[in-house]
């Protein structure tokens, strides 16, 4: 698939606007490629960019007293917009960074100014999809923050089991707020629970 036609595909998920503005969308969007292990953000800097991964992984991540803390993960589809992306010049307090050869969209104030020129219809309709991004990222959010360990394991295979071949274990246990030792013994039983469920559906 062209890389054009993976923005294309990206942007008709968005079903509150018109074919005619989805095109200019699609064809005023800006694509970069950069390779695995590029920082896109770093920690202390002012964001000036979003992005969206047509293809890659991200990793969103924060250091205190030296340590690394991994607060997220961003393949295909998933849309990154940096916590002080708001105009207040504030710093970023995360670093972004490519864990894979990315294919990424680029949107900074002068995409954004150029396509309210093109496209004024986009002040009315972009701040409902922007309410659902919000409300979903929230959802997400109180889900993970009240869940134990295991759950947040088992919730993390359920939606993106990919991350498990791509993203270091230290990495994924990080994101789940647990060691590396502690994330073992859950797949471990994880594992043992599912064996032992399947063996008995097998003998019943």
């Amino acid at each position: 698939m062209d890389i054009r036609d993976k923005v294309r595909a990206f942007i008709n998920q968005i079903t509150i606007l018109t074919q005619e503005e989805k095109n200019v969308i699609v064809e005023e969007t800006i694509i970069e490629e950069p390779e695995k292990g590029t920082i896109l953000l770093r920690q202390g800097q002012v964001p000036k960019r979003c992005f969206t991964v047509l293809e890659g992984c991200v990793r969103e991540y924060t250091i205190t007293n030296g340590e690394e803390k991994t607060t997220g993960f961003f393949i295909e589809g998933d849309k990154i917009t940096p916590h002080t992306y708001d105009g207040t010049g504030d710093p970023s307090n995360h670093f972004l960074e490519c864990l894979e050869d990315c294919v990424l969209t680029i949107s900074d104030k002068n995409f954004e100014k150029r396509l309210l020129e093109l496209l004024p219809r986009i002040v009315e309709v972009m701040p409902a999809f922007a309410l659902e991004e919000l409300k979903r990222a929230k959802a997400e959010w109180t889900k993970f923050v009240t869940s134990s360990p295991e759950e947040r394991y088992m919730h993390l295979m359920e939606t993106c089991p990919s991350l498990f071949n791509r993203v270091a274990h230290h990495q994924i246990a990080s994101y789940l707020g647990m060691q590396p030792q502690s994330l073992s013994r859950i797949r471990k039983r994880v594992f043992h629970k599912e064996k032992r469920n399947s063996n008995g559906s097998v003998s019943t």
